[in-house]
């Protein structure tokens, strides 16, 4: 006997197992977008230290830790560079550290004042976590 055009319990499990694949499907996509578009907004802080660092040594022979780390804000990565506060140093290293590690393949990002870049993750590719850069 027709209702009037409900759906049948067949209709409902079928519309319910087709979501759940979709779900399964999208949901590690996104997380690994989200990751990579963090990875890449951490990569672009970085640099931007790494540049301002370099102008204040052309101006006066050292790098200037104590400066270039005021304005980066991230929700995924905290930001430090050492030596800390050190106004006449010869070296600098940017660190951007995840703030969930259980997520990260890469670890925390480095890149010091020789442009060496790095990564603090065993497992994870340089090339990978840095993006080609």
């Amino acid at each position: 006997m027709d209702i009037g055009g409900g759906y049948s319990l067949l209709e409902l499990l079928i519309a319910v197992v087709v979501m759940a694949v979709l779900l399964t499907i999208a949901v590690p996509s996104y997380r690994q977008y989200s990751q990579r578009a963090a990875r890449a907004d951490a990569i672009r802080e970085l640099l931007s230290v790494a540049s301002c660092q370099e102008r204040i040594r052309a101006a006066t022979g050292f790098y200037n830790t104590a400066q270039c780390m005021s304005g980066l804000v991230s929700k995924s990565y905290n930001f430090r560079i050492s030596p800390p506060a050190d106004s006449t140093s010869l070296v600098f290293e940017a660190l951007a550290e995840p703030i969930n590690k259980n997520d990260n393949s890469c670890g925390s990002l480095s890149l010091d004042h020789t442009g060496a870049r790095g990564i603090s993750a065993e497992t994870g590719s340089l090339s990978a976590c840095w993006g080609g850069r």
